[in-house]
């Protein structure tokens, strides 16, 4: 994705705060804990340590990442919306508690859009579907054919209950009106890698844990969430030309402090993730792995979060999809 005018205008007011860098940080000793809602080796993982090096050293404190999955995000999120206002505990949110599970679930512990700071939106991938290569597909009406056959329905793996990945399969139940069980995962690593044991022989799973398993063979593409291709599996054929009619989306994540933190601690983090998205070694090692960055201003992000929580309402409702 390239850097449009108004993203590079987003840059620009970011980085023009990064003078205000040592006069405004006065929590130089403060570990800063950022939480994750996956696990390690996750998308959300890895994204979140090839920038914390370049926004520790702009803030000038250490980042610690600590994995809290579980309930599609839930956890990391409820936990970080209960931390002290301080901007010393973040979190690294996404689409699933921020947009998605509201309508899915049938109550939140914290309210997506009145218990967060956002501070910036940071990057945006695809989402796949994969088989083993025993399940003997290679495209989407394939997948059809085979859970038509399959007794009792066929299994798919996802990172986890409300996350779009889930959406994804309940609308392919919906389109095909073949059975499809819902096999959710604490992460889209974990996920990922018991589809590639052949222990789930489908999985919907994020590009970053699954690019690397479909360029050595280990895994077949089925298809992409996006409308455009990916450049790192050019074969892998969007949703949209496969039956999901109009169907484009991504998984995008940003960071948040809990509700009341200074403004001014917000902008300062803002400027740090501005900088480390604008590293040359950070885009490369994010575009490596299907990552495209995707930034914007505090004012901006919040107003996102609340379009996408419009938008995806529909949508959970359309799928069908449960969580108990």
């Amino acid at each position: 994705m390239a850097i449009s005018r108004r993203n590079f205008h987003h840059y620009a007011v970011a980085l023009g705060l990064l003078s205000l860098l040592p006069q405004a940080n006065a929590q130089a000793d403060k570990v800063v804990r950022l939480i994750i809602p996956g696990p390690p080796g996750g998308a959300s993982d890895i994204m979140a340590r090839i920038l914390s090096d370049d926004i520790s050293k702009q803030l000038g404190q250490t980042i610690v990442i600590e994995a809290r999955p579980g309930a599609g995000g839930n956890v990391a999120a409820e936990m970080v919306a209960k931390a002290p206002a301080d901007g010393n505990t973040l979190l690294f949110g996404d689409i699933g508690p921020l947009a998605i599970n509201v309508t899915l679930f049938p109550s939140l512990p914290f309210d997506p859009t009145r218990d967060f700071e956002p501070i910036a939106r940071v990057a945006v991938f695809p989402w796949v579907i994969v088989a083993h290569p025993s399940l003997g597909a290679k495209n989407l009406n394939e997948v059809f054919a085979i859970a038509r056959k399959t007794p009792g329905g066929l299994a798919f793996a996802t990172p986890g209950q409300g996350t779009p990945m889930h959406l994804t399969g309940a609308l392919l139940q919906k389109v095909s009106g073949a059975e499809f069980v819902h096999v959710p995962y604490k992460g889209g690593g974990p996920a990922t890698l018991d589809v590639v044991a052949g222990h789930v022989k489908l999985g919907i799973v994020g590009l970053p844990p699954a690019v690397q398993h479909i360029q050595s063979g280990a895994l077949i593409g089925i298809g992409l969430s996006t409308a455009n291709r990916s450049p790192l599996a050019p074969s892998i054929s969007p949703l949209r030309e496969s039956g999901l009619q109009d169907f484009d989306a991504g998984v995008w994540y940003g960071i948040l402090a809990p509700r009341g933190t200074p403004k001014a601690v917000v902008q300062r983090i803002n400027a740090a993730v501005a900088f480390a998205l604008q590293q040359p070694h950070n885009i490369e090692r994010l575009a490596k792995t299907g990552v495209m960055p995707w930034f914007t201003t505090p004012d901006v992000f919040r107003s996102f979060i609340e379009s996408e929580g419009r938008r995806w309402a529909p949508l959970v409702k359309e799928s069908g999809a449960k969580v108990e």
